[in-house]
């Protein structure tokens, strides 16, 4: 029997993808690698967000070639633009590039590996309609729809995904339902922008998807979900919105569904509105923190993360004050800090210049860390003395970690018999980013 050993770089729909490609290679009557010493085939499921992602894999790809018994080596994911093998008529460039490579293809036509690899027929299904290999039995994400309507100016995804395009409503219901049945307690739903659902010019040719009064598809989606909740669904989470369709009525519906977590990620990418027309963000930063003060006011204790760039194309010292000053303001609990970067492909590499040097992209990464230090600090504060209920992940040497409602990480000493357990901890302390408890052994059954 063959072995693969498949490589995950990237986001979480990366990883989510992984597992729908062990499902297909495993119905193909292949079997997991524990290493790349006994892989026959490896594939690398790859981002392409920055350079540096890919450089990640060209180097992966370099080692792995060298191998004593060479495997078969793979691409699929946002490097990929055409699927193809190294005798197909019109190649993909990676494959004229890595000449080591033997075959590539979009993640969208999974169904075609069979054939990709001769080892049977295409299944030709729809890549969602694919049952994955779940990683644990009581978390999952489940993806919502692929591709992005958006086209930062940064970004390569549209490029490298496609078209935005939803899932239909009762395929991701019925993936969840099957999930609470075998004992997953968290879900985290998954896409380019989950708030834009429903609403792009492909899905409205199809009739599936129309507004209820004021609520998006994306808001009647998490009602109908969370009528898990009787079933043994506790927590329901997404990510990653977009600030332009995260409406008051999502707002709303957020604060009132038993299962949804008290956590939101909205990325803003930049505090000024002049970068942010720049990056193509189709949003200001004052109807931007009209969104965090709402989602104040409506959940109070709601953890706030974000995406933010620093060093984009122009961006003045007076840019990035604001950008600072726009932080201090919304109090963030977490933030994903780059430096930017120009990417092949994108508006940006094509159109403007990269006209900010990489020491002053380091300064102002390390300000806006600093600041985020300050603001994740009074967060964490905020939860000395009180419960938090935590889904334990893992435990090593008498110590447990895992994720409050607030995603917040939390550490204290426990048993091994918690894993996969949502167990009540009390907080006594904190670390730079990290929640300190303690929790009563003998009340978790």
């Amino acid at each position: 029997m063959k072995k693969y050993l498949v490589r995950t770089y990237g986001c979480q729909m990366n990883y989510s993808d992984t597992e729908r490609i062990k499902t297909v290679l495993e119905n193909l009557g292949m079997r997991e690698a524990k290493g790349e010493q006994e892989a026959d085939m490896i594939i690398y499921n790859t981002c392409s967000v920055k350079q540096k992602a890919e450089d990640k894999v060209y180097g992966q790809l370099h080692n792995d070639s060298k191998l004593k018994q060479k495997p078969l080596l793979g691409i699929t994911g946002c490097m990929v633009r055409k699927t193809g093998t190294r005798k197909s008529g019109k190649k993909d460039k990676l494959l004229n590039r890595l000449k080591k490579l033997d075959f590539v293809f979009r993640i969208e036509d999974l169904g075609e590996l069979a054939g990709i690899l001769g080892i049977g027929e295409n299944s030709l299904e729809n890549y969602f309609k694919i049952t994955p290999k779940y990683t644990s039995k009581v978390q999952a994400f489940v993806p919502i729809g692929t591709g992005c309507d958006k086209y930062c100016a940064y970004c390569i995804v549209p490029f490298a995904r496609g078209r935005e395009k939803s899932r239909h409503p009762d395929e991701i219901f019925e993936e969840c339902k099957k999930l609470v049945e075998n004992g997953c307690v968290e879900i985290t739903l998954l896409g380019q922008t989950v708030d834009s659902y429903g609403l792009s010019d492909m899905d409205k040719k199809t009739g599936i998807f129309e507004m209820k009064g004021k609520e998006t598809p994306f808001g009647q989606l998490l009602r109908r979900i969370d009528t898990l909740k009787g079933k043994g669904l506790e927590r329901l989470r997404f990510t990653s919105s977009h600030p332009k369709d995260f409406t008051d009525q999502l707002i709303e519906t957020i604060a009132e569904l038993e299962t949804l977590m008290p956590y939101i990620h909205l990325p803003v990418q930049a505090g000024d509105n002049e970068v942010l027309k720049r990056m193509n963000r189709t949003y200001t930063i004052e109807q931007f923190m009209k969104i965090i003060n709402k989602i104040k006011k409506e959940m109070p204790d709601c953890a706030i993360s974000t995406d933010v760039i620093v060093g984009f194309c122009g961006e003045t010292d007076e840019e990035f004050f604001r950008t600072c000053k726009m932080f201090e303001k919304a109090e963030f609990d977490h933030a994903y800090i780059s430096r930017y970067s120009p990417r092949m492909g994108t508006v940006s590499a094509k159109t403007m210049e990269d006209d900010v040097s990489g020491e002053e992209k380091a300064r102002r990464w390390h300000r806006l860390n600093d600041l985020l230090k300050r603001t994740a600090k009074r967060n964490l504060k905020k939860h000395i003395g009180k419960k938090v209920n935590v889904l334990v992940e893992k435990w090593e040497d008498g110590v447990c970690n895992g994720r409050s409602e607030y995603f917040k990480e939390v550490q204290f000493g426990g048993s091994e018999k918690m894993v996969g357990k949502i167990v009540p901890v009390e907080i006594t302390g904190h670390k730079e980013w990290i929640l300190t408890g303690a929790c009563n052994f003998k009340k978790v059954k």
